[in-house]
């Protein structure tokens, strides 16, 4: 069986999908009640099924799968989560470049589902000891790319409205925050390198 460039980019996304998606669940961001309980790979996930929360998530991964359509891009997505006390901010980074892999070695995604699952419960058993984020939590998405990259979405019309920023050249104009990686998993079969950090 020979996978598609096609299905192979729908792969990635939705490992994405899961991934942001569990962030969401662990940490608490939104009630329980607005999750759905799914079984992805063999693994029981929640997802999200809530409109306005659904466009926004698919209208990045929609530009993610995009970017990662360039053999040579290398791409950050970095999940912010603002907590009730104005100085709880919490970051959660992928890394994510696309490689090349011989997909025959794992054609019925066994190692692939395996090394997704443990990312999961990893992140969970990292964050179960964080402080509850209160009612009023938030977050938000960012998406680090190239200067190149940006100019070709900016070309085309389904990505005109997506709310690009250029980021500042100077460090010290970032948010505040120490930023220390804690590892958390590794997933690289199926064509893409994916490291996921815990920052704070």
């Amino acid at each position: 069986m020979i996978m598609e460039s096609d299905d192979i980019g729908a792969i990635h996304v939705e490992a994405i999908e899961v991934i942001l998606n569990h962030i969401l669940y662990v940490r608490g961001v939104y009630p329980e009640q607005i999750f759905k309980k799914r079984r992805i790979y063999n693994t029981p996930v929640f997802i999200v099924a809530f409109p306005a929360l659904n466009s926004y998530l698919a209208n990045v991964l929609r530009t993610v799968q995009q970017l990662l359509q360039n053999p040579a891009q290398q791409l950050k997505l970095e999940v912010i989560i603002y907590g009730n006390d104005p100085e709880h901010t919490e970051s959660y980074l992928l890394e994510m470049q696309p490689v090349q892999s011989d997909h025959t070695q794992d054609q019925y995604l066994m190692e692939y589902e395996q090394q997704l699952s443990a990312a999961l419960y990893k992140l969970a058993d990292r964050v179960k000891h964080l402080p509850k984020l209160g009612q009023n939590a938030k977050f938000k998405v960012h998406i680090h790319t190239t200067q190149t990259a940006f100019t070709q979405l900016s070309h085309d019309a389904q990505y005109q409205e997506f709310p690009w920023l250029q980021a500042s050249a100077n460090p010290q104009q970032l948010e505040p925050r120490k930023f220390s990686l804690l590892p958390l998993a590794t997933v690289d079969k199926v064509g893409l390198k994916m490291d996921a950090h815990i920052c704070g």
